[in-house]
């Protein structure tokens, strides 16, 4: 009974940590959309293939790139990229900020383009 209590609790925490995921959209099909689309995905592997993909360096990216008019630190905290900013050496756990906790998320897609 236990292990289907726990089950259950899992599966619960799992479904509403995943409710508040953004869905991002890619506004056209430049190189900087694409680099904004693999930082967006929180996964660093995929971010290494696209750097690869555009021979760009890290430190290049990291200093120029901007996704939807944010530098990239400022939009892996908007959207909580930990893994990608990590990743790209982006320090995102020392700002301070004020969130409005009763503002209701959107499940509206976000349209991403690159820096131009």
């Amino acid at each position: 009974m236990k292990v289907l209590m726990t089950a259950a609790a899992l599966t619960a925490l799992v479904s509403v940590s995943n409710a508040h995921a953004v869905e991002f959209v890619a506004a056209d099909d430049s190189h900087a959309t694409e680099l904004c689309m693999a930082f967006a995905s929180d996964r660093p592997h995929i971010m290494l293939e696209a750097m690869r993909g555009q021979h760009t360096a890290k430190v290049r990216i990291t200093n120029k790139l901007e996704c939807n008019d944010m530098n990239l630190s400022e939009f892996a905290h908007m959207y909580s990229l930990t893994r990608t900013a990590k990743f790209m050496k982006i320090d995102i756990e020392t700002e301070t900020s004020i969130k409005d906790i009763a503002q209701t998320e959107s499940t509206l897609p976000v349209v991403l383009s690159g820096s131009k």
